[in-house]
């Protein structure tokens, strides 16, 4: 079906994908009472009634598919018209010697992010879950080859990641991570987010503060049919703090830059599980 799909765009048109998903939408959004539920609570946490929560299920979920679909446009080929916000200070990084780490966050497309700031001045390394099916991972490999960036994935056997992180950053590359989702039973930190406390991963920012680099957080959200607009800006880890409270410090600043970004852009929000599940 992924294959078709990929078919598909190339002999018609984006908008014809985006219109045959409204037939299978509802009946998606029905049998998975998770995702359901963790969109819905963020939305009745950002002031919306019962009905306006309900209701902004259903476009949250269509974002959501219009990003999927934005994924295989790339593997098919089709260009899209991409502002990069803060143009200068990512390219300054990537001319620097230094490597440094970009965190990402699933709000918006994360993905098309990685695909539009890629350069052959400097390789890019992208952590990514080793979950998905063969049809993702092979045309996502690919794309990534032909854009100077390859996968770092997290096996669940072994910690062979963790090895392969420490040398990318020696070798002065640039290292992604996703910091808003918890993998497993992974360690977490606690941060308020839209006036509750919420748990983050706790991995990405310890890395932050470990490897002494650098940090950019980026944001790549949907603004028009082909349309991407990405935001890049400093995270800054304060050193004038104890080590163990500078990861806690970190994720504080990040989590209150993403409420801003998802109060804006809300049916963007893609982290579908519930945040604030104890």
């Amino acid at each position: 079906m992924q294959r078709a799909l990929v078919g598909v765009i190339r002999l018609t048109d984006i908008r014809v994908a985006y219109g045959a998903m409204h037939l299978w939408l509802v009946w998606y959004i029905l049998v998975r009472p998770v995702p359901r539920r963790g969109i819905y609570r963020f939305h009745r946490r950002r002031g919306r009634s019962r009905w306006q929560a309900a209701l902004d299920v259903y476009r949250s979920f269509y974002y959501f598919g219009q990003a999927i679909i934005d994924r295989f446009a790339v593997y098919a080929g089709c260009p899209f018209e991409v502002k990069v916000e803060n143009k200068n200070l990512y390219y300054d990084r990537v001319h620097s010697p230094e490597g440094f780490i970009m965190l990402f966050t699933h709000l918006g497309n994360a993905e098309m992010a990685g695909y539009q700031l890629a350069t052959p001045d400097k390789p890019m390394h992208v952590l990514a879950y080793g979950g998905e099916s063969p049809v993702v991972l092979q045309n996502r490999a690919r794309v990534l080859a032909q854009n100077n960036i390859d996968m770092i994935i997290v096996q669940d056997h072994d910690m062979s990641h963790i090895y392969r992180i420490n040398e990318v950053l020696q070798q002065g590359d640039v290292l992604t991570l996703a910091a808003d989702r918890r993998m497993g039973e992974s360690g977490t930190v606690t941060c308020t987010f839209m006036g509750a406390p919420a748990q983050l991963p706790a991995g990405p920012f310890q890395i932050c503060v470990s490897a002494r680099r650098p940090v950019l957080l980026v944001f790549a959200l949907k603004e028009g049919l082909y349309a991407y607009h990405i935001y890049a800006e400093q995270l800054e880890v304060d050193a004038s703090l104890p080590r163990r409270k500078q990861a806690q410090d970190l994720a504080d600043r990040f989590a209150g830059r993403l409420e801003e970004m998802a109060l804006t852009h809300p049916y963007q929000w893609f982290n579908m599980y519930d945040f604030w599940e104890k």
